[in-house]
């Protein structure tokens, strides 16, 4: 018996290294090189993937799915380090988000499952992607459809004729705006629900784990989150946005406001120039700074506006006044290399890359820089 016993304690202390493993997999980082070459960067090592840049590419946990110069769909897999050709010719659409591709040659969308082309349906005019989910205007069935772990679930009919239908996606959750019957409807978990009885004007912010929105019949701003329905305002908001359990809004006062972890913060006491709410991070400008949300206070980015920034995650990185590479993740400040007048730069999962003014390119990860 106690030999069982090991043998299931084993196996299940295997089962969670493989998921921890699977779990810590890094992002690839790929770039088009001084010399023109599409390089990505994964487990320490450089690869050239192409001897020409390619049209597009994304980066996700993994894998990068890029057009090739001739406009060749495929897939790496740093998972030994595999190039697949997923098709001849570039698809008519092609849509990326967190660690979801899609794409629709003509009505007919793809995905990928395991490393592997997979259809989705048939008959779709207008598609949107997510982590968890895809949501689909089936133009046949005059259906709005969710493709949700492997299955089709309607989520709404609609009335042939009818405008084209309003739906807002976020990361785990959907919501779809019934104009014929004024109602607010959410699907999440594979589950369809009425947020509102009435929402002739929607004001909806859907995000991940969190979804804002103006309930008529309550006369009232609600947000909804894991431990809840909540009334974040009595006045109608100027304009609201969601991202990973965070929503930003600016109230009936013209006042920024923010909701997390069913805890409301005010920001500002006057209408901010403008304000983004991307991953897990709300940034806003006032008096021509750029400021970010910390429950531990407001944090000054910088007393001006970046030219240029990125949001990935937790993390903020942006070009300095001297074109010096800065970040700010968990309330602390960091410098990548130590080149000013650097161009550009991109951010890939934890990583950063960037062409030195040198000549080279380099990417930077935990700390440590890799120059290619």
């Amino acid at each position: 018996m106690r030999s069982r016993q090991f043998e299931h304690c084993g196996a299940l202390l295997l089962t969670l290294l493989l998921l921890g493993t699977r779990l810590l997999a890094q992002v690839p980082v790929p770039f088009v090189s001084e010399a023109q070459r599409f390089v990505v960067f994964t487990d320490k090592r450089f690869e050239v993937l192409e001897p020409r840049p390619p049209r597009q590419y994304h980066a996700m946990e993994g894998q990068v799915v890029y057009l090739d110069h001739d406009g060749r769909l495929k897939l790496f897999l740093a998972e030994g380090r595999r190039l697949h050709l997923l098709q001849e010719r570039a698809p008519d659409t092609l849509l990326v988000r967190g660690g979801r591709v899609a794409w629709a040659n003509a009505d007919t969308v793809y995905t990928l499952r395991g490393g592997r082309t997979s259809l989705v349906a048939h008959d779709i005019e207008r598609f949107t992607v997510s982590d968890s989910l895809l949501v689909l205007h089936d133009s046949a069935r005059q259906e709005l459809v969710a493709s949700w772990r492997g299955q089709l679930v309607p989520m709404a009919t609609l009335e042939r004729g009818s405008q084209r239908p309003q739906w807002a996606h976020g990361t785990d959750r959907v919501t779809f705006h019934d104009r014929g019957a004024l109602k607010l409807h959410q699907f999440k978990a594979g589950r369809n629900e009425v947020l509102t009885d009435s929402c002739g004007l929607a004001l909806v912010a859907t995000g991940g784990g969190i979804t804002g929105y103006w309930n008529d019949v309550q006369d009232r701003f609600e947000v909804q989150d894991a431990s809840g329905v909540h009334v974040a305002s009595e006045l109608r908001p100027w304009s609201a946005k969601a991202g990973e359990g965070i929503l930003g809004f600016v109230d009936g006062n013209g006042r920024l406001r923010c909701w997390q972890n069913s805890v409301l913060y005010a920001l500002t006491d006057s209408m901010p120039t403008e304000y983004w709410v991307q991953d897990s991070l709300l940034l806003w400008v006032q008096g021509g700074a750029l400021r970010m949300f910390d429950p531990a206070g407001t944090i000054t980015v910088e007393p001006y506006v970046p030219e240029r920034w990125r949001i990935v995650g937790g993390l903020l990185v942006w070009l300095d006044m001297n074109r010096e590479l800065r970040g700010l993740e968990h309330g602390k400040r960091m410098r990548y290399g130590t080149e000013a007048a650097i161009r550009t730069f991109d951010v890939h999962g934890d990583a950063v890359v960037y062409p030195s003014p040198l000549g080279q390119t380099v990417v930077v990860r935990r700390g440590r820089s890799y120059v290619y």
